[in-house]
């Protein structure tokens, strides 16, 4: 059968099956309806016995003519789905790209997109207000798509073109890709960030409280020789004491996830946020330990000004303006005094460490010395070398070089680790995870820490 008689067909005989089966329910209700006021009647006690044995005839009628019924409609529905699948048979074989007039097939889509609202239940629709097909414009159409198809006209690029169009290909979804199913791994494959290891190098220490306050001793007793056993000194230096403060600040985030995603989803995402969070809180945390304002967050050791008094850090010229020295590295080294050496650890670049590998010393010997022990950190001038992103590259006026005793020079406070608070509320359907950690961090020795800066 022609398409344009397909659809012919299916117009008249769809729109006559849908009338029979709109009669079928009517006369259903209507049966029902008489039912149901018989027996209000019977309830409220103004009947007699022949009335109720009518009532009892009359619902075993209801029962018998009610599964005859729902026979008939789904006789009448199945014969509806046998014309609708021919009809969209008939579209398919057809298509609609490439066509200039596409109004018969936009106008044949819409009756299909009725019918099946009909057939399911939605009330917006009826056989009553069903848009006609025009079957002259669909024979119209139908006509010039396939003087489309097998005309070419000589262009290779046009030829290559249409084969992509009337081609089912995996690559374009709508032309077939959609059948090719892709395979869906429960594994995520992560992205690895650098971050500093301050928190390992570090003090670091748990409080139960917004802050942690303790004395500090920055200064020294005075002293001085007497000349005579009759002469007391003229020394009167009184050590004094100051107070340290370090406040814990909040570093929080707030990702929402839909809860269909939450239940659905292969992997599991509360699991997977909590774990992303936490490394890029510790990624944020980090960054802070070294170059954080102490507005609303850790102070890090890079911001302190340059100094050898307390509150100051020392910044030490590396001996060149651009580039890093061997003699640079031992001019850091020694100018930390010895107590602070024995557990100082250098805290480089990445790319400051590729540029200190080839550094040699007078006698050509390279500073850096790779270690042959498993957990054991390489070396330069014979203590322990760190990575660290946070700080400086190689550049002029950079502060590229940290060496520290870390445990004695800078101190870490965690209040709480991450929680997390779940609402399902402020924004569904969407779910808001609410993450939170307090946490702060300062320098307490300044002694103990120097850093060395790329100037000659």
């Amino acid at each position: 059968m022609e398409f344009n008689e397909v659809v012919s067909a299916v117009t008249a005989e769809i729109k006559t099956l849908g009338d029979s089966v709109s009669g079928i329910k009517t006369n259903y209700n209507e049966m029902r309806k008489s039912h149901e006021e018989l027996k209000k009647v019977i309830e409220n006690g103004t009947s007699d016995v022949i009335a109720r044995e009518k009532l009892d005839k009359l619902a075993s009628d209801v029962a018998t003519r009610q599964d005859a019924l729902d026979k008939q409609a789904v006789k009448h529905a199945n014969e509806l789905n046998e014309r609708l699948d021919s009809f969209e048979v008939a579209m398919k074989r057809h298509g609609n790209a490439g066509s200039s007039d596409n109004a018969a097939f936009e106008e044949a889509k819409a009756f299909a997109i009725a019918h099946k609202s009909i057939m399911s239940g939605d009330t917006g629709f009826s056989y009553s207000n069903m848009p006609d097909v025009n079957v002259d414009n669909y024979k119209e159409y139908a006509k010039e798509f396939e003087k489309y198809i097998r005309t070419w006209g000589g262009d290779k690029q046009k030829l290559v073109e249409q084969a992509a169009i009337k081609t089912m290909i995996s690559a374009s979804d709508p032309d077939g890709g959609y059948t090719v199913p892709t395979a869906m791994s429960n594994k995520v494959i992560k992205r690895l960030y650098e971050i500093d290891p301050l928190r390992s190098l570090a003090a670091v220490e748990s409080i139960t409280t917004g802050a942690i306050e303790w004395l500090v001793d920055n200064g020294d007793a005075g002293s001085g020789w007497e000349g005579n056993e009759t002469v007391a000194t003229t020394n009167a230096t009184t050590p004094q004491l100051a107070k340290k403060r370090i406040p814990v600040n909040v570093l929080a985030t707030r990702p929402r996830v839909s809860q269909i995603l939450l239940e659905d989803s292969g992997i599991n995402i509360e699991q997977f946020l909590a774990t992303k969070v936490g490394d890029r809180f510790g990624r944020d945390e980090a960054a802070a330990f070294v170059s954080g304002d102490g507005i609303n967050k850790p102070r890090g050791f890079l911001t302190y000004a340059d100094g050898t008094n307390w509150n100051q850090i020392e910044q030490v010229h590396m001996g060149d303006a651009a580039a890093l020295t061997a003699d640079g590295f031992i001019t850091v080294k020694y100018h930390m005094i010895e107590q602070f050496l024995e557990r100082g650890t250098w805290l480089l670049n990445r790319s400051t460490v590729q540029a200190a590998l080839k550094l040699k010393d007078g006698a050509g010997n390279f500073l850096w010395q790779p270690s042959f022990m498993a957990g054991q950190p390489s070396t330069i001038l014979g203590l322990p070398v760190r990575m660290s992103p946070s700080i400086p590259t190689v550049a002029i006026n950079a502060l590229a070089v940290v060496l520290a005793d870390f445990k004695e020079a800078y101190m870490i406070v965690d209040r709480l680790g991450i929680t997390v608070q779940r609402d399902p509320y402020t924004a569904k359907p969407l779910v808001e995870m609410y993450f939170r950690k307090r946490v702060g961090g300062d320098v307490v020795n300044f002694d103990a820490i120097k850093i060395g800066t790329i100037e000659a």
